[in-house]
């Protein structure tokens, strides 16, 4: 039998036997491709408080020290951007790239390099969330302020509502905002009057993309994500997690190292 003829007779075989194969790989590749985890090196030994994400691996982490960093994706390392000599209560990065943070009793946004500017001043600011420059949000006890970027200004808006205790996120995708509130329950803001449930569980710390997507670390210390109307357990251990405008996922566990999870 030459060569030729061996092939025509099991051309069939052959055909059914590289589906298979292909198949298995892009079934591999695929979940591969979804569970792609990278480590990001933090030199030192200051234990991290809160890690937040813009735009793609333009992330910062806030540490136990005040200490402000920046990851400096062209470098491959963290840059020390801002030491700050007291209470640094919070800190947020926009889908822009803009960072704001609490310190004292003030709101302050990155203006240029090492510039900060200090655009709103209130007593016992607790935490904040800024979409994009031109909307921020501000959680106080049971106030609610909202500051939006107008001709070269902000201007603000107070609300008083009991519901919102602890955290704010401002959704990059639709700009809905999410929060946890008194009872540590995670909650969609309708307006100062109308919440809409979204756990059962209490949460520590959360982070939005939009009204139906949403990740959040339990009492447990135990990551979820949030999309249409699921609940999935991602990872236990973990100290806090930030996603980015893409849907990757960051977080940083309780030995202090700092992980990205992506979905592409």
């Amino acid at each position: 039998m030459t060569l030729q003829l061996f092939f025509m007779k099991n051309l069939r075989f052959i055909f059914i036997g590289a589906f298979i194969i292909l198949n298995i790989y892009s079934f591999y590749h695929d979940v591969n491709s979804f569970n792609k985890v990278k480590n990001f090196p933090f030199p030192n030994n200051t234990g991290i408080i809160k890690i937040d994400v813009g735009q793609g691996e333009d992330f910062w982490i806030l540490t136990e020290n005040y200490e402000l960093y920046h990851w400096d994706a062209i470098r491959g390392k963290f840059i020390l951007k801002l030491q700050v000599s007291g209470f640094a209560r919070d800190f947020s990065v926009g889908s822009d790239g803009s960072v704001i943070l609490i310190f004292g009793n003030a709101v302050w946004i990155r203006k240029y390099f090492e510039s900060w500017e200090s655009i709103y001043k209130n007593d016992d600011l607790r935490n904040i969330s800024i979409c994009d420059r031109n909307l921020v949000f501000i959680a106080n006890y049971g106030y609610l302020f909202v500051g939006r970027y107008y001709n070269y200004a902000y201007s603000w808006e107070r609300y008083a509502t009991h519901y919102i205790n602890y955290q704010v996120s401002c959704a990059f995708h639709d700009k809905s905002l999410w929060f946890i509130g008194y009872d540590h329950y995670v909650n969609l803001f309708v307006d100062k009057d109308t919440i809409i449930i979204r756990s059962e569980v209490p949460f520590k710390q959360i982070k939005a993309l939009s009204e139906q997507h949403v990740i959040g670390i339990d009492e447990y210390d135990t990551l979820w994500e949030y999309t249409n109307g699921i609940w999935t357990g991602i990872k236990e251990n973990v100290r806090s997690a930030t996603i980015n405008y893409n849907g990757d996922i960051f977080h940083i566990d309780n030995n202090n190292y700092i992980y990205k999870i992506s979905k592409k």
